[in-house]
């Protein structure tokens, strides 16, 4: 069995982040606010988009049972979208609400379209380069202005997934997750990305350092990881399969344990950098000659348990 614990759909791009309102364009582009584009899909997609029925069509050809599907501003907010594909598939995916908790009206707008509504998953994402750290450089995750909505979450039962960002930006708030972490045990927090390990960072002391202490947050009973997107970290010095992307998940696996750590893709973004065959298969080396029990847990066990509450 494989869950993949980290992918997105949307039916356009339509979002915001950190250089203004982003905005699909031809040929897999994106305008991310600056006029720039960056590629979120392959040439060859006429439209900027990845539907439910691609998703699935790519999972049923790959055997991937299950999938996370998390939202990013970057995208869009695509609540409704997500809710549908939920509805439609419950057998297939589990559904992330996205949430901007500075936006004008924040707690009206959670009250009236998450809180009301049966989300097991909100994700913030809060990284720097195309996140809510960006949009709001003072924004801080654990200040007195948001412990309501981490006690509420608590109380429902639900699952917070934070992306962070690399190391030494401003998104990268280690202490503000641990406060978090501790002051509500009852509360299961995901970090995407397994903290964005890089070559650079690795090279780098003070950096190195931060990642560590990033992922020491998965020692505590209520904080897991997912590997998503290891591989586009190292695409300036690896190809497939990444043996350093493979070096840096078993650093995370010999470190955490494989009920820590979960695979996922981060698909569709990732498909310029692989097809979805390579990044399952990645996922596979990344837990060669492990146990079968670990290489179950990192491959579809500990999502299991953590979104859908399944004892594994």
């Amino acid at each position: 069995m494989i869950i993949d614990s980290h992918v997105h759909i949307f039916p356009r791009v339509d979002g915001y982040g950190p250089k203004g309102k982003t905005k699909g364009g031809t040929y897999g582009r994106v305008d991310q606010g600056d006029g720039k584009p960056a590629w979120v899909l392959p040439v060859v997609c006429e439209e900027t988009r990845h539907t439910r029925e691609m998703l699935l069509a790519n999972m049923d050809r790959y055997g991937v049972d299950k999938a996370v599907l998390l939202q990013g501003y970057c995208y869009g907010n695509w609540n409704s979208y997500v809710a549908e594909a939920v509805r439609l598939h419950p057998d297939r995916f589990i559904g992330a609400a996205v949430f901007d908790p500075w936006a004008p009206g924040a707690r009206e707008h959670y009250e009236e379209d998450i809180a009301a509504k049966p989300w097991p998953v909100l994700k913030l994402e809060f990284s720097e380069s195309s996140g809510l750290s960006g949009v709001y450089p003072s924004a801080r995750l654990y200040s007195e202005d948001l412990r309501w909505l981490y006690t509420d979450l608590e109380a429902r039962g639900r699952v917070l997934v934070l992306d962070l960002g690399q190391p030494g930006t401003r998104g990268y708030q280690t202490d503000a997750v641990r406060a978090i972490a501790n002051a509500h045990p009852g509360l299961t927090i995901v970090i995407c990305h397994m903290g964005q390990l890089s070559p650079d960072i690795e090279a780098d002391a003070v950096l190195y350092r931060a990642w560590e202490e990033q992922l020491a947050l998965g020692k505590l009973e209520n904080v897991y990881f997912d590997a998503s997107a290891v591989p586009f970290q190292v695409q300036a010095t690896d190809e497939y399969p990444w043996p350093t992307a493979q070096r840096y998940v078993r650093k995370a696996l010999e470190y955490l344990g494989a009920k820590k750590l979960m695979f996922g893709s981060d698909i569709p973004w990732l498909y310029c950098l692989a097809t979805y065959g390579q990044l399952i298969e990645f996922g596979r080396k990344c837990t060669a000659g492990l146990s079968t029990q670990d290489q179950d847990w990192f491959l579809y066990k500990t999502a299991q348990k953590v979104y859908w509450g399944e004892k594994a």
